[in-house]
């Protein structure tokens, strides 16, 4: 401490002898561009606390008067109550108190916020701020230049806030009250983010729940516009589609891919593989020429057709309207030739 035991000793023993102005003890708290020593004259009358402070640390370093407060309509009914408006009205005006232990009842020291800063613990993450009134938290950058985010770190900061860089090691120790410091935290996180941009390349996956994935990826290529360039696989085993390429493309064919599966499939695009029997025409021929029909569906692997010369059949893997369409091409394909 800057100042000797017997100093601080006066100070609480000239707190403890009544003034004409306490106020009765429990009374209202009202004050109105009061000063902050009326506060503490309140706050050691209504629950008995002591106080530790250099004289001039009471004083706005403004004006070079004393620290004034203000506080109407407040009716603190237990201890606990008065504790947090007394912590509060501090608060307000500048200082920052911390409890000391080791002297008969309880007694605050009260700092302004460069001494408070100088005092506070540190942590290093704000999960540790839960049971801390005022603290320092340390924060180091991987993204960012400490210099410019600073500013905006000391926008969300209350008065008795401070904030002290350290350029060489990308690292900031910010001093505040634990909610400013919750507060100058999602600044920092904010900045470490990098932005998204619509042509960062990603890669993302889709498990389809309604249905079979390659379904939806034939589905998906039907739907492709011209001059998007996505690329996608699939993974039948865990019924899932890789898709890559461009953020704002991936991010078109995801949404088109859950409004497809959104609802149960309909029974008429069921997968199902059947044997067509042809009678004049020749395997082969079919077998290309539906090929060329399901191109897309044969590209994403929704669609698939076999041919059986020996057996002179067709075996056709797809959806049931794609066999429709299948058995439909069959009649005019497989067709007696015309006697020459």
């Amino acid at each position: 401490m800057k100042y000797s035991s017997l100093i601080a000793a006066l100070l609480l023993v000239g707190f403890a002898v009544a003034t004409p102005h306490a106020q009765p003890a429990k009374a209202k708290p009202e004050f109105k561009d009061a000063p902050v020593t009326d506060v503490l004259r309140w706050a050691q009358d209504t629950t008995g606390v002591g106080f530790i402070y250099e004289g001039k640390d009471l004083n706005d370093p403004a004006t070079g008067k004393v620290r004034t407060v203000t506080a109407a309509s407040v009716n603190p009914a237990t201890d606990s109550e008065r504790k947090l408006l007394l912590l509060e009205l501090l608060r307000r005006a500048g200082l920052v108190a911390f409890e000391v232990g080791g002297l008969p009842g309880p007694t605050y020291q009260l700092y302004t916020a460069a001494d408070a800063a100088r005092n506070a613990p540190i942590v290093e993450h704000p999960d540790q701020l839960a049971e801390l009134y005022y603290a320092t938290l340390s924060v180091r950058l991987s993204r960012n230049n400490v210099q410019s985010v600073a500013p905006r770190v000391r926008e969300q900061l209350s008065a008795a806030g401070k904030v002290e860089v350290f350029e060489a090691t990308h690292a900031m120790l910010i001093s505040d009250f634990a909610d400013r410091l919750q507060a100058a935290w999602t600044v920092v996180l904010t900045a470490e983010q990098p932005a998204l941009r619509d042509d960062d390349l990603v890669i993302e996956d889709f498990v389809a729940v309604n249905g079979e994935a390659i379904r939806f990826l034939a589905a998906a290529e039907r739907l492709r516009e011209s001059g998007e360039s996505w690329k996608a696989s699939l993974n039948e085993t865990t019924n899932a589609i890789l898709l890559s390429g461009r953020r704002d493309e991936v991010d078109t064919v995801l949404a088109r891919l859950r409004k497809l599966d959104s609802r149960p499939q309909d029974p008429a695009f069921a997968e199902t593989t059947t044997t067509l029997k042809l009678v004049y025409a020749e395997p082969g021929d079919v077998a290309a020429t539906l090929r060329d029909m399901f191109g897309p569906q044969v590209s994403a692997g929704a669609v698939q057709v076999g041919a059986f010369p020996r057996d002179r059949k067709i075996v056709f893997r797809g959806s049931k309207a794609d066999l429709t369409r299948a058995e439909a091409a069959l009649k005019v394909l497989d067709i007696q030739p015309e006697k020459k």
